[in-house]
Protein backbone atom coordinates (compact mmCIF):
# COMPACT_ATOMS: atom_id res chain seq x y z
CA UNK A 1 0.00 0.00 0.00
CA UNK A 2 2.98 2.31 0.45
CA UNK A 3 3.71 1.88 -3.27
CA UNK A 4 1.00 4.32 -4.28
CA UNK A 5 0.21 4.46 -8.00
CA UNK A 6 -0.44 7.89 -9.45
CA UNK A 7 -0.70 8.96 -13.07
CA UNK A 8 1.44 11.92 -14.17
CA UNK A 9 -1.37 14.36 -13.42
CA UNK A 10 -0.82 18.03 -14.11
CA UNK A 11 2.96 17.58 -14.16
CA UNK A 12 2.74 16.56 -17.83
CA UNK A 13 -0.83 15.70 -18.88
CA UNK A 14 -3.04 18.21 -20.67
CA UNK A 15 -6.19 16.45 -19.50
CA UNK A 16 -5.35 16.29 -15.80
CA UNK A 17 -7.07 18.52 -13.29
CA UNK A 18 -4.97 17.70 -10.21
CA UNK A 19 -1.35 16.80 -9.47
CA UNK A 20 -1.99 13.14 -8.73
CA UNK A 21 1.68 12.19 -9.12
CA UNK A 22 2.74 14.56 -6.35
CA UNK A 23 -0.11 13.45 -4.08
CA UNK A 24 0.99 9.82 -4.55
CA UNK A 25 4.53 10.79 -3.49
CA UNK A 26 3.20 12.63 -0.41
CA UNK A 27 1.13 9.59 0.64
CA UNK A 28 4.14 7.32 0.14
CA UNK A 29 6.33 9.66 2.22
CA UNK A 30 3.77 9.65 5.06
CA UNK A 31 3.41 5.86 4.98
CA UNK A 32 7.18 5.39 5.16
CA UNK A 33 7.41 7.95 7.98
CA UNK A 34 4.76 6.04 9.96
CA UNK A 35 6.31 2.66 8.97
CA UNK A 36 2.99 1.51 7.50
CA UNK A 37 4.95 -0.09 4.65
CA UNK A 38 5.79 -2.98 7.02
CA UNK A 39 2.21 -3.56 8.22
CA UNK A 40 1.08 -7.02 7.05
CA UNK A 41 -2.59 -6.04 7.40
CA UNK A 42 -2.10 -3.57 4.53
CA UNK A 43 -0.05 -5.76 2.15
CA UNK A 44 -2.87 -6.88 -0.16
CA UNK A 45 -4.36 -3.38 -0.37
CA UNK A 46 -3.65 -0.62 -2.87
CA UNK A 47 -4.02 3.12 -3.34
CA UNK A 48 -4.29 4.41 -6.91
CA UNK A 49 -4.79 7.99 -8.04
CA UNK A 50 -5.80 9.55 -11.36
CA UNK A 51 -5.58 13.29 -12.02
CA UNK A 52 -8.96 13.22 -13.78
CA UNK A 53 -11.81 10.74 -14.31
CA UNK A 54 -9.96 9.05 -17.22
CA UNK A 55 -8.37 6.44 -14.92
CA UNK A 56 -4.78 6.39 -16.16
CA UNK A 57 -3.85 5.68 -12.52
CA UNK A 58 -6.41 2.84 -12.46
CA UNK A 59 -8.17 4.30 -9.42
CA UNK A 60 -11.29 2.22 -10.07
CA UNK A 61 -9.52 -1.08 -9.22
CA UNK A 62 -7.81 0.09 -6.02
CA UNK A 63 -8.75 -0.74 -2.45
CA UNK A 64 -8.79 3.05 -2.00
CA UNK A 65 -8.95 4.99 -5.26
CA UNK A 66 -9.08 8.69 -6.08
CA UNK A 67 -9.68 10.71 -9.24
CA UNK A 68 -9.10 14.43 -9.49
CA UNK A 69 -11.46 17.31 -9.93
CA UNK A 70 -12.14 20.70 -8.42
CA UNK A 71 -14.32 22.13 -5.70
CA UNK A 72 -15.44 25.65 -4.98
CA UNK A 73 -15.99 27.64 -1.80
CA UNK A 74 -17.43 30.99 -2.80
CA UNK A 75 -15.11 32.39 -5.50
CA UNK A 76 -12.18 30.20 -4.54
CA UNK A 77 -11.43 26.81 -6.08
CA UNK A 78 -9.52 23.94 -4.45
CA UNK A 79 -8.26 20.58 -5.72
CA UNK A 80 -10.61 17.73 -4.93
CA UNK A 81 -10.68 13.96 -5.39
CA UNK A 82 -13.61 11.58 -5.67
CA UNK A 83 -12.78 8.60 -3.44
CA UNK A 84 -13.80 5.05 -4.20
CA UNK A 85 -13.45 1.99 -2.03
CA UNK A 86 -13.23 -1.72 -2.74
CA UNK A 87 -11.92 -1.94 -6.28
CA UNK A 88 -9.98 -5.04 -7.25
CA UNK A 89 -8.59 -6.93 -10.24
CA UNK A 90 -7.32 -10.09 -8.59
CA UNK A 91 -9.32 -12.70 -10.44
CA UNK A 92 -12.51 -11.36 -8.93
CA UNK A 93 -12.77 -8.01 -10.74
CA UNK A 94 -14.81 -5.27 -9.09
CA UNK A 95 -14.92 -1.53 -9.63
CA UNK A 96 -14.64 0.54 -6.48
CA UNK A 97 -17.72 2.28 -5.16
CA UNK A 98 -17.43 6.06 -5.29
CA UNK A 99 -18.38 7.14 -1.81
CA UNK A 100 -17.37 10.76 -1.22
CA UNK A 101 -15.36 13.76 -2.37
CA UNK A 102 -12.17 14.53 -0.49
CA UNK A 103 -10.21 17.80 -0.79
CA UNK A 104 -6.61 17.11 -1.91
CA UNK A 105 -5.12 18.38 1.35
CA UNK A 106 -7.37 16.01 3.32
CA UNK A 107 -6.60 12.80 1.35
CA UNK A 108 -3.80 11.70 3.69
CA UNK A 109 -5.82 12.27 6.91
CA UNK A 110 -8.76 10.41 5.33
CA UNK A 111 -6.61 7.40 4.42
CA UNK A 112 -5.07 7.34 7.89
CA UNK A 113 -8.54 7.53 9.48
CA UNK A 114 -9.76 4.61 7.35
CA UNK A 115 -6.75 2.58 8.50
CA UNK A 116 -7.44 3.57 12.13
CA UNK A 117 -11.09 2.47 11.84
CA UNK A 118 -10.00 -0.77 10.18
CA UNK A 119 -7.49 -1.51 12.97
CA UNK A 120 -10.17 -1.02 15.62
CA UNK A 121 -12.80 -3.17 13.87
CA UNK A 122 -10.91 -5.90 12.00
CA UNK A 123 -11.37 -9.56 12.73
CA UNK A 124 -8.28 -11.65 13.60
CA UNK A 125 -6.15 -12.16 10.48
CA UNK A 126 -8.30 -9.81 8.38
CA UNK A 127 -6.63 -7.46 5.90
CA UNK A 128 -7.73 -3.93 5.00
CA UNK A 129 -8.85 -5.17 1.59
CA UNK A 130 -11.16 -7.86 3.02
CA UNK A 131 -12.47 -5.48 5.72
CA UNK A 132 -13.39 -2.88 3.07
CA UNK A 133 -15.34 -5.52 1.14
CA UNK A 134 -17.12 -6.58 4.32
CA UNK A 135 -18.12 -2.94 4.93
CA UNK A 136 -19.26 -2.53 1.31
CA UNK A 137 -21.48 -5.59 1.77
CA UNK A 138 -23.00 -3.93 4.87
CA UNK A 139 -21.46 -6.38 7.35
CA UNK A 140 -18.91 -4.13 9.03
CA UNK A 141 -18.09 -3.87 12.69
CA UNK A 142 -19.83 -2.26 15.65
CA UNK A 143 -18.90 1.32 14.67
CA UNK A 144 -18.79 1.13 10.87
CA UNK A 145 -21.38 -1.21 9.43
CA UNK A 146 -21.48 0.18 5.88
CA UNK A 147 -20.12 2.84 3.53
CA UNK A 148 -22.57 5.29 5.14
CA UNK A 149 -20.79 4.79 8.47
CA UNK A 150 -17.40 5.55 6.90
CA UNK A 151 -18.80 8.72 5.32
CA UNK A 152 -20.20 9.91 8.65
CA UNK A 153 -16.88 9.43 10.43
CA UNK A 154 -14.89 11.11 7.63
CA UNK A 155 -17.22 14.09 7.18
CA UNK A 156 -15.52 16.34 9.78
CA UNK A 157 -12.13 15.70 8.12
CA UNK A 158 -13.31 16.78 4.64
CA UNK A 159 -14.97 20.00 5.78
CA UNK A 160 -13.75 22.93 3.68
CA UNK A 161 -12.21 25.82 5.66
CA UNK A 162 -12.55 29.46 4.64
CA UNK A 163 -9.68 30.71 2.50
CA UNK A 164 -8.71 33.15 5.30
CA UNK A 165 -8.32 30.25 7.73
CA UNK A 166 -6.18 27.95 5.56
CA UNK A 167 -4.77 29.41 2.33
CA UNK A 168 -2.66 26.27 1.66
CA UNK A 169 -5.83 24.18 1.46
CA UNK A 170 -6.70 25.98 -1.80
CA UNK A 171 -3.42 25.09 -3.55
CA UNK A 172 -2.61 21.74 -5.15
CA UNK A 173 0.39 19.68 -4.10
CA UNK A 174 3.51 21.01 -5.81
CA UNK A 175 1.94 24.41 -6.50
CA UNK A 176 2.40 27.70 -4.70
CA UNK A 177 -0.39 29.48 -6.55
CA UNK A 178 -4.14 29.25 -6.48
CA UNK A 179 -5.94 26.28 -7.98
CA UNK A 180 -7.98 26.49 -11.19
CA UNK A 181 -9.70 23.45 -12.67
CA UNK A 182 -8.87 23.79 -16.34
CA UNK A 183 -7.48 21.34 -18.81
CA UNK A 184 -5.28 21.85 -21.83
CA UNK A 185 -5.90 20.82 -25.41
CA UNK A 186 -6.72 17.13 -25.64
CA UNK A 187 -4.19 14.59 -26.85
CA UNK A 188 -6.58 12.50 -28.94
CA UNK A 189 -6.82 13.08 -32.67
CA UNK A 190 -10.45 11.89 -32.79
Amino acid sequence: MASVVGCTGTTSCNLAITNSHRLAKEIQRKFLELKLDTDDDLRDSSIKISGCPNSCGQHEIATIGFYGGGGRMGKNMYPLYAMSLGGRADGQAMLGLTCMKVPAKRVIPVILKIIEIFKSEKKPGESLNSWVHRVIDGHGGPIVKSITGIKQILQPIVTVPAVEVDMDFYADYGSDGGFHAKTGKGECAA
